[in-house]
């Protein structure tokens, strides 16, 4: 575990930490060589299989599918931008059913959505512990997944990104498996799709990778279809309601959200003493009622905030669920947050935002939404996330989101307020 400086940044790690660093990375190397070359064997014999095969083409002219499946096994916002895919094909193939493979801790956020015939959970990072292929309750969790994808007789499956979601593609059994070739095992794909996520050459955004491969799959793409939308559940905006009213909070209240962590990266989120500086003046200059959103791991964080805190926000990290949480940021009048879940979210509900970016470009990850500011420092070294680790900085200053100051943020926040009141 990183220790922390009083913004909230890992400090410089000792001598003993950096050999175990640079030992994890050379052993993950290894590793995903080894596998690599081991997946290429298998990735040559599909390959073999299909010589001497005619498929039609993926348009709705030539391709009638029952069923497709559209993989994805990452992170909450990751996934919210993937459900423009899931739109876009249940619009092509208005008769096929669309499931969903992600990950258990994301799968929450879609239960709502509309195009999705079944949502299917299943982790594959527990293989990453080398301890876990000894242990047959994985095995066995692994076959009961292929039995469950080979019931659906899926026509298609959708690689949306990474080496586990071509694996999983295979297992589904769909004769059919398009993706970024460059991200699969060689000859896991069948139909391929020029690109790589995080090349520098494509520099592309994420909603645009999910547009290229629903085009790939016979799409027609309308400018509106890169903005993403998310399906808020009626019953989780009634318990929103009575979350609220048990907090006292009136139903007229200016209600700003306030996002303070992110995952993959502590260099992702703002300094812990201008959370606290802006809040305040939130409350008292705004007269806003400030909720806090998380899950029950950010309390900590939440805790050393409120420490430097003179007015009181009220903390719901870890009272909501998934649906809920979309929920009250539907009902929030903005939302203040870094690089995070909920700020895709929000973006995807309609509400206007205010993303603060450090390490990672918006270019690329950023909210995709006409209500939404980014702000950042744009200084030399900014941005500098490879998506090869954690986003922190090697600098151990993160000096790209001190420069964004409490006075930056608080004259937006009334910017926005004037423009949306």
């Amino acid at each position: 575990m990183y220790r922390l400086d009083d913004y909230g940044y890992p400090v410089r790690p000792d001598s003993q930490r950096k050999l175990r660093n640079v030992s994890v990375r050379a052993s993950k190397r290894i590793l995903l060589t080894a596998i690599y070359c081991l997946m290429s064997v298998v990735g040559f014999f599909l390959w073999l299989s299909k010589q001497g095969k005619k498929q039609p083409a993926l348009t709705p002219a030539t391709f009638s599918p029952q069923r497709i499946l559209v993989i994805r096994l990452d992170l909450i916002g990751d996934l919210v931008m993937s459900l423009t895919l899931v739109r876009l094909l249940k619009r092509t193939y208005p008769h096929a059913e669309i499931d969903l493979l992600a990950l258990p801790s994301s799968t929450p956020i879609a239960a709502a959505d509309p195009d999705l015939a079944h949502i299917i959970t299943y982790n594959p990072n527990i293989w990453r512990r080398p301890k876990a292929l000894v242990q047959a309750k994985h095995w066995r969790e692994a076959v009961a997944l292929q039995r469950r994808l080979h019931t659906r007789r899926y026509d298609l499956a959708v690689s949306v990104f990474g080496a586990w979601a071509s694996v999983l593609g295979v297992l589904s059994g769909a004769p059919r498996r398009l993706g970024f070739g460059r991200e699969s095992y060689p000859g896991f794909m069948t139909d391929n799709v020029a690109g790589h996520h995080w090349d520098a050459g494509d520099h592309k955004h994420e909603v645009d990778y999910c547009l290229a491969l629903a085009q790939a799959a016979g799409a027609t793409i309308r400018v509106e279809d890169r903005i993403p939308h998310l399906t808020v559940a009626p019953q989780a905006r009634q318990e929103i309601e009575q979350l609220l009213r048990q907090e006292e909070i009136q139903p007229d209240a200016l209600l700003i959200a306030c996002h303070v962590s992110s995952n993959n990266g502590q260099s992702k989120r703002w300094p812990i003493p201008y959370w606290a500086t802006l809040m305040d003046r939130l409350i008292r200059e705004q007269h806003a009622t400030v909720v806090l959103t998380g899950a029950v791991d950010d309390i900590p964080l939440i805790e050393r905030i409120t420490q430097h805190m003179h007015e009181r926000p009220i903390n719901l990290a870890g009272k909501t669920s998934l649906p809920q949480l979309a929920a009250l940021l539907q009902r929030a009048s903005l939302l203040i947050t870094g690089d995070s879940g909920p700020m895709h979210i929000a973006a995807a509900v309609g509400t206007p935002l205010i993303a603060i970016h450090g390490p990672t470009d918006p270019a690329l990850s950023g909210p995709v939404s006409p209500h939404a500011t980014v702000l950042r420092s744009d200084i030399w070294c900014s941005p500098c996330y490879q998506a090869k680790g954690p986003a922190d900085c090697r600098f151990y200053t993160t000096q790209c989101m001190k420069d964004i100051t409490p006075a930056q943020v608080f004259a937006v926040v009334q910017e926005k307020m004037s423009t949306y009141a």
